[in-house]
Parts: structure tokens; sequence; C-alpha cells
């Protein structure tokens, strides 16, 4: 059956680029239609009527016309701008990552309902004071949530070797295996790095707490650092790439760090 001419989808707005004189692409993650790349005709002229609500880490409302090589938006109406975290260069950077991580995962994806909610969670809690909210918390849950939605949930609770019951001391973390060996089979997995005991009680809570619960979490320095490290290993293995907007978002954190001692 032939799709409508016309169609209506809710969408987040991930990344946009220029196309010709007045044109611009946009890469947007929607609900029920995956990922899809659409073209905005005329938006960059100064009097378009889609104005400006077509930015990245835009919540929107849109209706697209099928077309040959992209869909074209011919209606747009803003459902979230999510300005707040446009003022503020950390907020920024951490909203970049989750895009990026949204963009890498649904790569392909239709049933994208999860990876949408998800988003949309973690830059509207992004979008809020910084006084507020824990943007370090919020990327690391989110980092935790994506990779459950997408397949990846790593196991926290049981060793991945033997199906033992993991207890708090002496284990290690395996970013390929996707989860936590116990003391006497920490040998078995490839490249596994011990976990601390605050560690995986921090990642066990992220792991099943809804975001709103730990939105104000205020993590330990070395606790945090390592909990970022194996969550970083951990999507590095899946996707089997770095995202650029890591370390633009770890260099905001460090620089901000500096300058409050």
């Amino acid at each position: 059956m032939s799709r409508a001419r016309l169609y209506k989808t809710e969408g987040i707005v991930l990344r946009s680029m220029d196309l010709g004189e007045a044109d611009r692409v946009l890469t947007v993650l929607t609900p029920r239609l995956g990922k899809l790349r659409v073209v905005a005709k005329g938006i960059r002229k100064p009097r378009s009527r889609l104005g400006g609500g077509l930015e990245p880490f835009s919540d929107v409302h849109l209706v697209l016309a099928v077309g040959r090589t992209f869909d074209v938006v011919t209606q747009a109406s803003l459902e979230d701008p999510h300005l707040g975290l446009r003022n503020d260069l950390h907020s920024t950077a951490a909203a970049w990552y989750l895009v990026e991580l949204a963009d890498r995962f649904c790569e392909g994806a239709s049933d994208s309902h999860g990876a949408f909610v998800l988003l949309a969670q973690g830059l509207a809690a992004l979008d809020a004071s910084p006084d507020d909210v824990g943007r370090e918390v919020v990327a690391r849950w989110y980092e935790l949530a994506l990779l459950d939605v997408m397949g990846f949930r790593p196991e926290l609770a049981r060793c991945l070797e033997c199906g033992a019951e993991i207890g708090p001391d002496g284990n290690a973390y395996s970013a390929v295996g996707g989860g936590v060996l116990g003391p006497e089979c920490a040998h078995a997995a490839h490249a596994a790095a011990r976990i601390s005991p605050d560690a995986l009680k921090v990642m066990r809570h992220l792991q099943r707490s809804p975001l709103v619960d730990v939105l104000r979490l205020r993590l330990p320095g070395p606790a945090h650092r390592e909990v970022e490290r194996h969550l970083h290993a951990t999507v590095s293995a899946v996707l089997e790439r770095e995202l650029r907007s890591r370390d633009f978002l770890a260099e905001v954190a460090a620089r901000e760090a500096a300058a409050a001692t």
C-alpha cells in the first residue's frame, strides 16, 4: 500500500545541514517512523513561513509531503524549543551528547518510540536550571536507559559468566560483554576492568530509577568518573565508534570544574 502524499509526525530535530542557497536538510527522530531526513525548503530566507523553530534539540510537529529524495516539510509547529538549555554551555554540550547518542543508536531503526521518549525526557531535564539538575547524572542515566531500550541492557545483578548473584566487592565490569563478573569469573572476560562497590551501586540505582527520581542526585567525583568510564566503554563497544560530542562535553565539564576551584 502506498504512503499518503501528506502525513504528520512529531519529531525531535537531531541535526541540520544547509542545502543550496535557502534550504536545509533536517535529521529528525520520530516516535513511530524512526529517523527521517527531510528538507525544509526556503527556511533560510528572512521571511520563511517555517520560522526559526526547526533547530537541533527542538521538539516539533511536522506536516510532510512525500518527495523523490527527501520528504518535504510543508508545515511546522513547536512543541518545545528547549530554549533554556541553549543558554548554558554545559547544558548545550550535554544535549549534543544525548542527541548524537540517539542519532547513532537509531540508525535505520523503525521502532523508535522508546528512544524518542527517552530523548524528550533527557532534553527536558537539561532545559531546567543547572542548580536543579545534575547534568552528569542526566547523561549517565540516559546512557543506561538508551542501552536498555535498544536491547543492550548491561547486566548488573548477576555474573555474566556463571549467573551467580553479584556481591558488592571484588567484581569486574566487561564493556564488551555488557555487564559485571564476580570475583571468580573476572579472568574469563575480555577487557574486564575492576568496578568499585560505589560505582556498581550508582549504576544499579540509575538503571532501576526513573529520571525524575535522580535529577538532584550529586555523585562523588571518583564514583562518577568510574561510572562514566565504564559506560563510555560500553557505548563505544556497541556502536563500534567514538562520539564527537563526548570530547566537547568532557572539555566543557573540565573547564567548569577548574573554574569552580
